[in-house]
């Protein structure tokens, strides 16, 4: 049986993946839910703590929520080639988010990794298999709070969760940021891509 990592976003527990990881197990995979103080820490630190507690052996896979996603790319390229599975990000801000950006005040409240998601222009991913999801719940006139432009779940556009995903490993979803993760269309993409390397 093959892992899956799952991983919760910025200021969220390991009790909110919890549904996915509920799907995961019954599609034939094992789920190991980590918690983390994403809050406490910068992103490389995060991942440097994260990759120590991985299985020893055997393909692993990624599935992660918002800064979830950012860090599961940030671990599998750590691991060698040959363990790398798949990764599914949910909503995460690959190229960085606006609204990071305009909530910098609550730095001390959020932790080191808030700064780190203000908009970038992201970082490489060759050699890894990623699908990533994107939301477009978010009402368009919410932008005016959020600075995002065009289509976004609320905090992260899609482009920047589209990342540098291959194109025909990209879907966009009506689900919003902060539930995206527990919308049952995005558990069923999850899986799907997870066992065949496609959203459908």
């Amino acid at each position: 049986m093959e892992t899956v990592i799952i991983l919760h976003g910025l200021g969220r527990s390991l009790a909110s993946m919890q549904r996915m990881a509920k799907y995961v197990e019954e599609a034939g995979f094992a789920p190991v839910l980590i918690d983390y103080p994403s809050s406490t820490t910068t992103i490389e630190s995060l991942a440097n703590g994260l990759f120590k507690q991985l299985p020893e052996s055997g393909t692993i896979h990624f599935v992660g929520h918002s800064l979830g996603g950012i860090l599961s790319v940030r671990i599998a390229k750590m691991l060698p080639a040959a363990r790398r599975g798949r990764i599914v990000q949910i909503g995460a801000p690959n190229f960085g988010s606006e609204v990071a950006e305009r909530i910098a005040v609550f730095g001390k409240l959020m932790g080191p990794a808030l700064a780190e998601l203000a908009p970038h222009s992201g970082e490489a991913v060759e050699g890894l298999d990623i699908g990533a999801i994107a939301g477009t719940a978010a009402i368009p006139a919410y932008g005016l709070l959020t600075g995002i432009e065009g289509k976004n779940d609320g905090k992260v556009s899609i482009a920047s969760a589209w990342g540098n995903a291959a194109e025909d490993k990209r879907i966009a979803l009506p689900v919003a940021h902060s539930i995206m993760m527990q919308d049952r269309r995005v558990i069923d993409a999850t899986v799907n891509f997870l066992k065949t390397d496609k959203f459908s």
